[in-house]
């Protein structure tokens, strides 16, 4: 596959591609512009969010490698991803990556792209093996500070439609998903309650602030997260804040790197934590790692969280 690469300092927009049958597509990714002449036959993805959107278009057929699941893999799409070679339980080495002998790498996070891991975007096009960064990950599109709406989702599914060459699909997906998040926006479940989200850590709690995705959810059922106040997607609170916001309910992060019966047993046993009106009431609700990021189980997240919060009245 030959790519034509071109730098540019615009925030991502899928730019029409041609027909499918012509397999040429221009698209822009994270102020970068690349066009590829045929569509991608050897993708590897790199976390969930990314192998996701692949399978959710029947891609699996183009996939040589995925690495990085965060949780299970849902019911429909696990035939499909058992046909794809898993790389490495994180993020697979460059050489292992190398190794498969992609023509095109799939991340759902910047950190795939870090040094250390894979390295930088450009290496790997200098190459001639395209990437492509969900649309939620990149900072330039959308800086930190400012609150991301859906329209993300629809942004990776209509780009990597047009780069492998399946508009059809891709649009009939992206109506499909649209309908879902439309009716779950109009539940409002969780109006006049405020929450705290708990991803990780004891003695520092990892959460959410203002921006990102996981924010995004519990805001749409109409949730108060008591860290809204707070520059950034995922960040570090103190239980000080916690304790003094006495929120009226817990949001536990159900992850392989920690799950929520563990962070739900810290809390229970800790002396002042465990004095917190949530806690004390057991309102406590779960979603998985997977529901929170601005992806293809986002609406499920949307749908999972009302109907947790309908189950606490």
């Amino acid at each position: 596959m030959r790519l034509r690469n071109f730098i540019m300092a615009a925030a991502i927009l899928p730019i029409s591609a041609a027909p499918a049958a012509a397999q040429e597509a221009t698209i822009q990714s994270c102020g970068q512009s690349y066009t590829y002449d045929k569509a991608p036959a050897r993708a590897v993805t790199l976390n969930q969010q990314a192998t996701e959107v692949m399978l959710a278009l029947g891609l699996q057929d183009r996939m040589v490698g995925t690495a990085y699941m965060d949780d299970e893999i849902l019911p429909q799409w696990r035939d499909a991803y058992h046909e794809v070679p898993i790389l490495a339980e994180k993020y697979p080495a460059r050489e292992v990556v190398i190794t498969s002998d992609p023509d095109f790498l799939f991340a759902g996070f910047g950190s795939a792209f870090s040094e250390d891991n894979l390295g930088e975007r450009e290496n790997w096009h200098d190459l001639g093996i395209g990437t492509y960064l969900v649309d939620a990950s990149c900072d330039l599109a959308h800086p930190k500070d400012v609150p991301l709406t859906t329209a993300p989702i629809v942004t990776d599914i209509r780009t990597i439609g047009d780069i492998f060459g399946v508009e059809d699909r891709a649009e009939a997906l992206i109506t499909e998903i649209e309908a879902r998040l439309d009716a779950a926006m109009v539940e409002n479940a969780g109006l006049g309650r405020s929450a705290f989200i708990f991803d990780s850590g004891s003695e520092t709690p990892y959460s959410i602030g203002c921006c990102g995705g996981p924010g995004l959810l519990v805001e749409t059922v109409g949730l108060t997260n008591i860290s809204d106040d707070v520059e950034g997607r995922w960040v570090y609170l103190s239980w000080e804040r916690v304790v003094i916001n006495n929120p009226d309910l817990i949001v536990l992060i159900e992850a392989d790197w920690s799950t929520a019966a563990e962070k739900r047993a810290y809390m229970e046993a800790d002396p002042v934590l465990s004095q917190l009106d949530a806690v004390v009431n057991g309102r406590f609700v779960t979603l998985p790692f997977s529901q929170t990021v601005l992806g293809m189980q986002f609406a499920d997240g949307l749908d999972n969280l009302t109907a947790q919060l309908a189950a606490l009245e």
